[in-house]
């Protein structure tokens, strides 16, 4: 092995000793520190996810228990639990839950345990219950109160409950501990301590040997593996395990790393809290009847220690090319020179005439060539070469020197980078953080306004699968919320006609294509709801509005359902609205038609002109409240009144010039160009010059707003045999047909946008009024043509 083999394999060792020490040291601290703070947010005294989940526990346990009291206390509870009268119940039941803002469910019990009224099955009555529930069996067996956790042996359901004992029966109040109950826990223990942030909750029954609930965020976590092998498996033997101790043998190994309570599995920092079922009357301490699980999620010890080796191993690299670079070097300033002075020496030994020069030699290897050379020189000589030699050792630190100071501003230059990067990396995290707070206080929002509707509503993922449902629509179905969670939203919302749909068992969650556009291709606006029991059936609109995010793409759908019998009232009561202003309004005013026409004809000359002149305008009060009676009836009613006779001779030409400079602004603004094409010599016509004006102008502007920025729109007016043609034309673009369908029909609610109300009352308003005068309108639409209304009137 030469010199710089040498020098290369002692650089290797030294870099590969100080990397894995420091790696290791590295993954050691980061390892205890995070299960530390990770056991300290779980396990702090003062607010600590564990002293909160207790807390909540106690003040769920006395606020259930006090809704048990007074509903036990209510003389009206013991009367209807007597009488059985389970609306009774119901009522009661109801009342109690809004005035207490009240989630959970309330039971009523007959003295051998049968149920008579339950708010979780209020369909449902005279099964028995304590064989499901050996505590509730217990109570009812004994007479005597209980109050604390309560499991379910058939739905498996944990609830913090109160069972309180009447003359005739027994009322329970029960708070699941669901989803819902575990996820608002776990956010408002991160909201009152950001250290707990991240703290997910689950609750393991220890008589069904599975997780039956758990917080909404805890799939998204690595530790929720755990519940997946609870699930499985069951506890397993030694609970709760350690996880050194488990591999050593050494039962104080995992306290010497980590002196903390808790145990570590799956990524996750665990602590658990037994709920232990304790006997009212006797103080005894019955079995486990569940486990509320605590978890921290912490960094996986394999991933710190690939990215500290991976950090570690970098430096170490770029310290060994260096440290590689500086001993060739090195190796070379010494194999070459001792080469040179080898031969060199040979040659004199061998007393050759040409000995090389000593001129490519420097420092010492040159002060030993030349103390060969000389090795009887004077003195003076060598202390020349000496001098020689120190000045160029000298200028040879300086080199050196110079070379160490730029590898030191490299590795400034290194560590500069790696702390930009670390800033950079929690600014991320930060921002991150700040989005999700965001996100939950806007799910709250939601929340909210679902809960408060008076309609029924489905939030639905990009695919159409049903993730939430607001109580309406639940009570319609008459089913809970977790029964048709990721059901496709048409398994649930069928056609008219078509079968129930929901005793079928459908895939959860499924992308049905992968297309988020089906959904609305697939869409019907009218549909049918089943209830869970078949006995109901409701009739609803239906309206779908999509969701999208900042990208464009649409992450999910908003589906509202409304009840057709509601509207059907407001249709029957706005039909007798419109008889009466048709029956005993309008008529009594039209029958006064003629004595007005006889007192104005009669007495025009006979009166005084003030009389005259008052008769007028009462006379004109009169005309306008028949016409407002009749605008309400074309409106509402479809009503359209006999045509009125001719007032006035109207000329055309005269009535679209005014008509189209009352419109110039509006075009103005849309950057339209506006003009008047026809015949010469147009007679003038008989009829009412307001209700013509009026009837132009709705057409005019309505041409004025389909048509695209640059466009024209043109009046067109001529005599087809003894009606008066006119029409408005827009430059495009061209209409549908179904809206030419529905240009003059008005208003459809369930069909039309509700920003197009008033457009959509101008044109049939417009139609109602052609009409009234004996004439008639429609539009026509052509590709690269653009939109032609027409309106026809009388001549005569």
């Amino acid at each position: 092995m030469n010199l710089s083999s040498r020098l290369i394999f002692a650089l290797v060792i030294v870099v590969t000793s100080v990397v894995i020490g420091h790696v290791g040291y590295s993954v050691f601290i980061d390892f205890r520190n995070t299960r530390g703070e990770a056991a300290q947010a779980l396990c702090d005294n003062n607010d600590g996810a564990l002293i909160k989940v207790k807390l909540t526990g106690k003040n769920t346990i006395e606020y259930v228990d006090l809704i048990a009291g007074k509903l036990a206390n209510d003389t009206r509870t013991r009367g209807l639990l007597e009488a059985k009268d389970r609306n009774g119940l119901g009522n009661l039941a109801r009342e109690y839950s809004e005035r207490a803002i009240f989630a959970g469910s309330i039971w009523f019990i007959d003295e051998k345990g049968a149920v008579v009224f339950s708010t979780d099955t209020p369909q449902q009555s005279g099964y028995p219950l304590k064989q499901d529930c050996e505590i509730l069996s217990d109570c009812v067996n004994n007479k005597h109160p209980y109050r604390g956790t309560l499991s379910n042996n058939k739905t498996g359901i944990i609830s913090f409950s109160s069972v309180k004992v009447l003359p005739k029966g027994f009322v329970v109040v029960n708070q699941p501990i669901n989803q819902e109950f575990l996820s608002a826990t776990a956010t408002r223990i991160g909201i009152e301590n950001p250290r707990a942030q991240g703290v997910q909750l689950a609750v393991y029954s220890a008589r069904q040997s599975q997780v039956v609930a758990w917080s909404q965020d805890f799939p998204q976590q690595r530790c929720y593996r755990f519940l997946a092998e609870l699930n499985k498996g069951g506890l397993p033997k030694g609970y709760p395990e350690t996880k050194f101790a488990a591999i050593t043998g050494i039962a104080l190994l995992d306290q010497l790393l980590v002196p903390a309570p808790g145990f570590e599995r799956s990524d996750g920092w665990w602590l658990d809290l037994p709920n232990v079922n304790v006997n009212q009357q006797t103080g005894a301490r019955a079995s486990m009847d569940s486990i509320i699980l605590l978890a921290k999620p912490v960094p996986s010890l394999l991933n710190k220690a690939l990215e500290t080796a991976i950090l570690g191993g970098l430096v170490g690299m770029l310290g060994i090319l260096i440290g590689v670079f500086l001993a060739t070097r090195i190796a070379a300033s010494v194999n070459e020179p001792m080469r040179f002075l080898l031969k060199r020496t040979r040659a004199i030994a061998n007393n050759k005439q040409v000995i090389p020069p000593l001129e490519g030699l420097t420092g010492e290897w040159y002060d030993l060539g030349e103390l060969i050379d000389t090795a009887v020189l004077s003195m003076r000589s060598t202390t020349q070469n000496l001098k020689t030699q120190l000045t160029k050792q000298i200028r040879e630190v300086e080199e050196r020197n110079q070379i160490a100071e730029q590898s030191n501003q490299q590795v400034d230059v290194l560590n500069n980078q790696i702390t930009t990067q670390a800033k950079q990396i929690a600014e991320l995290g930060r921002q991150i953080n700040q989005a999700n707070r965001q996100a939950i206080l806007v799910q709250q929002q939601l929340d909210a306004v679902l809960q408060a509707s008076t309609e029924g509503y489905f939030l639905l993922d990009q695919f159409g699968n049903i993730l939430h449902g607001n109580p309406i629509v639940l009570n319609w179905l008459g089913t809970s919320e977790g029964e048709i969670a990721g059901r496709l939203c048409f398994d649930i919302v069928r056609k008219p006609g078509e079968p129930s749909h929901m005793d079928s068992i459908g895939q959860a969650f499924a992308q049905h294509g992968g297309n988020p556009n089906a959904l609305i291709e697939q869409f019907y606006p009218e549909g049918v709801l089943h209830s869970k029991d078949g006995k109901k059936k409701i009739e609803v609109l239906a309206h779908l509005q999509p969701l999208s995010g900042d990208d464009g793409n649409i992450q999910g759908y908003i589906m509202v359902l409304r009840d057709k019998s509601l509207r059907s009232e407001n249709q029957l009561l706005r039909q007798e609205i419109v008889t009466m202003l048709q029956d005993n309004i309008r008529a009594p005013l039209a029958s006064a038609e003629m004595g007005w026409q006889a007192i104005m004809s009669n007495n025009a000359n006979a009166l005084h002109p003030s009389v005259s002149r008052s008769l007028s305008e009462l006379h004109l009060n009169y005309e306008q409240m028949i016409a407002l009676v009749d605008s309400l009836l074309m409106m509402y009613g479809g009503y359209v009144p006999p045509p009125a006779a001719p007032k006035e001779q109207v000329a055309i030409p005269r009535l679209v010039a005014d008509a189209l400079d009352e419109v110039t602004p509006l075009a103005r603004e849309r950057q339209l160009t506006l003009d008047y094409k026809t015949v010469t010599g147009l007679p003038p016509i008989n009829g009412n010059r307001e209700a013509i004006m009026g009837i132009l102008r709705q057409v005019l502007e309505r041409m004025i707003v389909i048509t695209a920025a640059g466009g024209r729109v043109r009046i067109e007016s001529q005599m087809r045999g003894n009606e008066m043609r006119i029409g408005v034309s827009s430059s495009g673009p061209a209409l549908p047909e179904s809206e030419l369908q529905d240009m003059f029909a008005g208003f459809i609610e369930g069909k039309h946008a509700i920003e197009t109300y008033g457009s959509r009352l101008s044109m049939q308003l417009a139609r109602t009024n052609v009409e009234r005068m004996g004439g008639r309108i429609w539009a026509e639409s052509e590709a690269g043509r653009g939109t032609v209304t027409y309106f026809t009137l009388p001549a005569g």
